[in-house]
């Protein structure tokens, strides 16, 4: 049986390993906590938030509607209380048109989301825009249903 003053130190040493174990990705836990409650989730980019079922396009289009901003704009404000203020955000399309339009359209998509995280004071040096066109489907093109779910947008913070 150890000493306590063994006890101490030993646990301490056990906290840090257990600590070091948890994959926060560079961030804080309160933040980690913050944005599961969003529904991000740890991916190979890190912390990242698609929104295929919150915020549809429709076909060949960039804007939000009044619904959909609304969601944007709470989202910006919760990722701005826990001091998340850089983010990724990239922009998808379906794959009907061609490679050099659906890349255009899917920045514009992108950009839209920005656009409401500036107007809720962003600093627009902090997000950064992409634009990936149909190169990386989460359905297959093969029906209208599963290309409604490839015209998405996903934010990602940046630790």
């Amino acid at each position: 049986m150890l000493s306590y003053s063994l006890k101490f130190p030993v646990l301490a040493l056990l906290c840090i390993a257990l600590t070091g174990c948890l994959n926060l990705g560079g961030l804080k836990y309160n933040q980690v906590r913050a944005l599961k409650k969003e529904g991000f989730v740890l991916t190979d980019e890190g912390w990242s938030l698609g929104l295929p079922e919150r915020l549809l396009f429709d076909f060949d289009q960039a804007e939000i509607n009044a619904q959909k901003r609304e969601g944007l704009i709470r989202l910006s404000q919760q990722l701005q209380k826990y001091n998340l203020t850089k983010v990724k955000i990239v922009g998808h399309t379906d794959s009907v048109g061609s490679a050099e339009y659906n890349l255009a359209l899917s920045k514009k998509r992108a950009q839209s989301v920005a656009d409401i995280f500036i107007a809720e004071r962003f600093n627009p040096q902090n997000i950064y825009v992409i634009g990936r066109g149909a190169e990386q489907p989460i359905a297959a093109n093969d029906s209208e249903e599963h290309r409604a779910e490839n015209r998405r947008v996903t934010v990602t913070i940046v630790p």
